[in-house]
């Protein structure tokens, strides 16, 4: 049976759920993940003090409610799957390296920064540098693909090295900033000062925009009706 945790209260701080991933998780017993401690704010907490646990860790993980307070899920993940049914915090999906994350709601800030591979999918809306670099880092995402239903925030895919980026609505202001390769698609539009630093990744745009500085329109594309 799947392990699924599912939150009962809101925690009094910010929770960093770094470490639970199906990897770590694999085998535990429901009794043996409650028990389990993460940082809340300053002070750790028990799991069993704020979700109700059930099933056995295996493939997938279920964490299920308003978990926007919830920081760093699936974080550094390189293989199974992280089910969200509810949006999550800041952090969704950082570094990860395989496997995939599906979020059922809107995902915090920094969504798959660093990604090395993996899918991260979120059917909601997206925070500010969704697929971008940490503050001091040479790169953000080097492989991988985010798919987002809706919006991104500012700075999506700033960073790039490779993967993918692609948004089903509109993109705040600089998108693919400093991209040294990959994709960032916004079937919405890009919004301003995208792709300011950009060495050779591609920027894809639903909608027309107005001429970057510097840039030129590799292709027109109208789809058949």
């Amino acid at each position: 049976m799947t392990l699924t945790l599912t939150l009962q209260t809101q925690p009094p701080a910010r929770v960093r759920a770094d470490g639970l991933i199906p990897e770590r998780l694999h085998g535990l017993a429901a009794s043996d993940v409650a028990r389990l401690t993460v940082r809340c704010g300053r002070q750790p907490l028990t799991l069993g003090d704020v979700f109700e646990v059930s099933g056995t860790g295996d493939e997938q993980l279920v964490l299920a409610g308003d978990l926007r307070r919830v920081d760093g899920i699936g974080g550094s993940m390189s293989r199974g799957r992280v089910l969200v049914e509810g949006p999550c915090g800041d952090h969704a999906g950082t570094r990860m390296s395989g496997g995939e994350i599906v979020v059922r709601g809107d995902a915090g800030a920094w969504a798959g920064a660093e990604m090395a591979g993996g899918l991260l999918r979120i059917f909601g809306n997206a925070g500010a540098r969704l697929g971008g670099a940490y503050p001091g880092a040479r790169a953000g995402m080097t492989g991988g693909e985010i798919v987002v239903a809706g919006e991104a925030g500012e700075e999506a895919g700033a960073g790039m090295r490779r993967g993918l980026v692609a948004v089903g609505a509109r993109t705040e202001s600089g998108a693919g900033l400093r991209m040294l390769a990959g994709t960032v698609i916004a079937l919405g539009g890009i919004g301003p000062e995208a792709g300011l630093g950009n060495k050779r990744g591609s920027l894809v745009s639903g909608e027309v925009v107005e001429p970057l500085p510097g840039y030129g329109f590799a292709a027109r594309f109208r789809p058949p009706a």
